[in-house]
């Protein structure tokens, strides 16, 4: 299996794989088995590649605060704008 992931499903995406890798390693180092553990296992295993589009891998904090930023602005638009009309 191939994932192909862009901008911030790219962040999303890299941060599952290393996750899910640590949460793998640790539990064999631990000796501990369970069906999550497996499931994981076998998830990684049928990764063969990961192609990223635009990902923002070195700016990513920056991306995520403009982001949420922007984000904010818009919940600000609509409050004034639903205050206006009486909603």
């Amino acid at each position: 299996m191939a994932l192909v992931a862009y901008s911030f499903g790219g962040l999303v995406l890299k941060s599952l794989m290393v996750e899910v890798h640590k949460y793998v390693h640790q539990r064999l180092k631990n000796g501990l088995d369970d069906k999550v553990h497996k499931c994981c296992k076998t998830f990684l295993n049928n990764v063969k590649g990961v192609v990223f589009y635009g990902v923002p891998h070195a700016g990513g904090t920056q991306y995520l605060s403009n982001y949420f930023a922007w984000q904010h602005q818009q919940i600000n638009t609509l409050n004034k704008y639903a205050t206006q009309s009486g909603c």
